[in-house]
C-alpha cells in the first residue's frame, strides 16, 4: 500500500510499504496465500478463485474490486467466482498490448498507427473520460474518425478486447488503473530474497526484516533524515535530531505511532457479523 504520510524527497511519491494485516483478517489470507501457489500452477486459476470466493461468500461481492493485468484465463475464473464484483484491468497492461498489435500490423513509425493509439491512451483519449456517457460518445467518435481506416483485424479486437475492458474500468471508476504498486513491491520482494525460492520461517524472516527497516526509515522522515520525507499535512509531527535524541523509549514509540498511525479502511460485514472485509482493491 501507499505510505501518504511521506513521499520520497526527488520525485514527490508516496512510497510503497508492506504492512501487516489485522487478527480477523489473519485466516483469509492465510488460505489465499496458500492457494496462492496453485494458481500460478492451474491453466484457468480455478482452484485459486473458487476457493477465495467460499471464503468471501458471506461478503457482498458488490462491494469488491477486483484488479489485473490482460490475462484473458485468469479473468474469465474471476468472472465466474465473482459475477457481482468489479473487475478491472491494468491500462498499463493494455497500453502494451495494443502497442504490439498495432506495431505487428502496421510499424512503429505510421501516422495512423500514431493516431489509433492517442486516441485511445492519449491526454484526451478514451482513458482519460471518467463516466460511462462521456466514454460512449468518445468512443463512438473515435471509431468513426480514426479507427475506420484501421485494419479489420485491428477493429475487431478494439470491439471486441480493448473497448469492453475499459469501459469496465470506467464503470468501476477506475479508468485509469494500474497495477504498478503490485508489480513494484513484487520486485521488492524478488530483490530482497536475491530471486531465490525461500524456506518458509526463513520468508518470514525476511519479511520482518523488511517492515523492521520501513519503521526505521519512517522514524529517519519524522526528524528529516534519509530519502523521504513528511508529507505537508504531517508536518505537525516533525521533530529535530536534538529533541528525538533526548525522548524516552516510551515517547518516540508514541510519537512515531501519533504520525503514522493508519487509517481504517472502508469495510463490509457478513450477514452473520463473523467476517469483516475490507472495501479495496484486490490485485492478481
Amino acid at each position: 500500500m501507499h505510505d501518504v504520510s511521506r513521499h520520497v524527497r526527488q520525485c514527490g511519491r508516496h512510497p510503497i510499504v508492506v504492512g501487516i494485516a489485522p487478527a480477523s483478517y489473519s485466516r483469509l489470507l492465510k488460505d489465499a496465500v496458500t492457494l496462492g501457489e496453485y494458481a500460478e500452477l492451474a491453466p484457468n486459476y480455478g482452484l485459486f478463485f473458487s476457493h477465495l470466493s467460499l471464503l468471501l461468500m458471506d461478503c457482498d461481492q458488490q462491494a469488491l474490486t477486483l484488479g489485473s493485468d490482460d490475462e484473458l484465463a485468469m479473468r474469465q475464473c474471476m468472472q465466474a467466482f465473482f459475477p457481482r464484483a468489479a473487475l478491472i484491468v491494468c491500462t498499463c497492461h493494455l497500453q502494451e498490448n495494443v502497442k504490439r498489435q498495432l506495431d505487428e500490423r502496421m510499424g512503429s513509425h505510421c501516422e495512423l498507427r500514431r493516431s489509433l493509439y492517442n486516441g485511445v491512451f492519449g491526454e484526451n483519449g478514451l482513458t482519460s473520460q471518467n463516466d460511462v456517457i462521456t466514454f460512449d460518445e468518445a468512443t463512438e467518435r473515435f471509431s468513426r474518425d480514426i479507427l475506420l481506416d484501421a485494419p479489420n483485424d485491428f477493429k475487431d479486437y478494439f470491439e471486441q478486447r480493448i473497448r469492453v475492458l475499459l469501459r469496465a474500468n470506467v464503470q468501476a471508476g477506475r479508468n485509469e488503473w494500474t497495477n504498478n504498486s503490485a508489480e513494484s513491491i513484487n520486485h521488492v520482494l524478488k530483490q530482497f530474497t536475491q530471486w531465490k525460492p525461500q524456506q518458509l520461517l526463513d520468508l518470514i524472516d525476511k519479511l520482518r526484516q523488511l517492515v523492521s527497516g520501513q519503521f526505521v526509515e519512517a522514524d529517519r522522515a519524522i526528524v528529516g533524515r534519509g530519502d523521504l520525507v513528511l508529507a505537508p499535512s504531517y508536518n505537525k509531527h516533525r521533530l529535530t535530531v536534538d529533541v528525538w535524541s533526548t525522548m524516552s523509549t516510551a515517547q518516540l514509540d508514541k510519537a512515531s505511532k501519533a504520525c503514522f498511525r493508519p487509517l481504517a479502511p472502508p469495510s463490509c460485514a457478513s450477514t452473520d457479523g463473523s467476517l469483516t472485509v475490507w472495501r479495496i482493491l484486490w490485485m492478481f
